[in-house]
């Protein structure tokens, strides 16, 4: 059965009693899923942290959704990553510094874990809603393309960063998360397969085009050798911000969190979560500032080749299909059924590598790198 809210919280002041974070009060935090999350004042504020900090509390099950069992190992991959992550340098734009959250403390028995906490902060994709809502002033594509370029730069920066030889114990941890691997690919391919039965008059027709799909992303988690670090979740919900107008000069802290599916995959998942779900603000809201983002972000990431670029869009296309086509408050149930012919669309032409559909779409600044 699971903890209530109040059980939660007495649980966390337990285990914290006695440490530096001891908190006099924990309100919780909007924006997560897996695990209670709250933002804690201290009862003895210290001068390292004068906003309080950031507690998540992990369970064997999903916060938001009791019924679903998940593994509490989840919260020692991401102690660990953020630990790591220490030693990667931020990626600095003339507006931003785009880094990881530090983490204070952990205990692993009750899987408790204290981070930074982002004062004000929101995640990027309400952001964007709010600060960049059509029409989106031409005045913003600067700040736009620097904070996308920032963002795929320091994502290609963390990919490379991963594959150094100082980081073996990081990705010898990670080869241990099979747990939220398996997750990852079910929730993504295996549910694209039962996309076909819950649109089967936009689906129907492509049924086996999906299951060829779902098996390719199976196939390709069997040569761990081939494999390579990723952050499992890269999308606009796990990346944090102030909640205020961006200011060139001011370097405001952007902050890419949730590192609990952390694991080895293909690179391209991470670039085509994040590209679907800033093209959903175009999309859904006719928000320019997406495409804007998406090819500053493709451009911050630099060159890939033509295989990884349609893998990625592959990853796109499955992305509105499975995820944005039903994520509650985004748009009507017609907008929902017209993201997932879009998604069909791109998914198709991506797993045809028609390199020439993609000329002048947005998606195309994928191959625009030198490939």
């Amino acid at each position: 059965m699971a903890d209530t809210q109040t059980e939660i919280q007495a649980k966390v002041k337990r285990v914290l009693q006695g440490t530096p974070f001891s908190p006099e009060s924990l309100k919780q935090l909007s924006g997560g899923t897996a695990n209670f999350i709250y933002h804690a004042v201290l009862e003895k504020p210290l001068p390292e942290y004068p906003n309080g900090v950031v507690v998540k509390q992990g369970e064997a099950y999903v916060a938001t959704n009791p019924n679903f069992p998940l593994a509490t190992s989840r919260c020692a991959i991401e102690q660990q990553c953020l630990a790591h992550l220490t030693e990667l340098p931020p990626a600095i734009t003339p507006s931003s510094s785009i880094s990881t959250p530090a983490v204070y403390h952990f205990n692993e028995e009750t899987n408790t874990q204290v981070q930074e906490y982002l004062v004000n902060a929101v995640s990027l994709k309400i952001f964007a809603l709010e600060h960049y809502a059509a029409p989106t002033p031409v005045s913003l594509k600067p700040q736009c393309r620097q904070l996308g370029h920032g963002l795929g730069a320091w994502l290609r920066s963390f990919h490379e960063w991963s594959e150094k030889p100082e980081q073996v114990a990081l990705r010898e941890k990670l080869a241990g998360n099979k747990e939220m691997q398996v997750l990852k690919n079910m929730i993504n391919y295996k549910g694209l397969v039962q996309m076909a039965d819950v649109h089967p008059t936009i689906l129907g027709d492509i049924k086996s085009d999906l299951q060829d799909i779902s098996d390719m992303a199976a196939a390709e988690l069997v040569d761990e050798a081939a494999l390579h670090v990723i952050h499992g979740d890269f999308w606009t919900g796990n990346v944090l911000l102030p909640n205020t107008t961006i200011q060139e000069g001011a370097q405001t802290p952007v902050k890419v969190i949730d590192w609990e599916l952390a694991q080895l995959g293909v690179r391209p998942l991470d670039l085509g979560q994040m590209i679907a779900e800033l093209w959903q603000l175009k999309l859904y809201k006719d928000i320019d500032a997406g495409d804007w983002l998406i090819e500053a972000f493709a451009d911050g990431y630099g060159s890939i080749s033509a295989d990884d670029a349609f893998r990625a869009i592959i990853q796109v296309g499955v992305h509105l299909i499975c995820f944005g086509s039903r994520t509650p408050g985004w748009g009507t149930p017609e907008q929902g059924a017209k993201l997932v012919e879009t998604g069909k669309e791109v998914l198709l032409k991506a797993w045809g590598n028609d390199w020439e559909w993609f000329k002048g779409h947005v998606l195309g600044s994928l191959f625009n790198n030198g490939n």
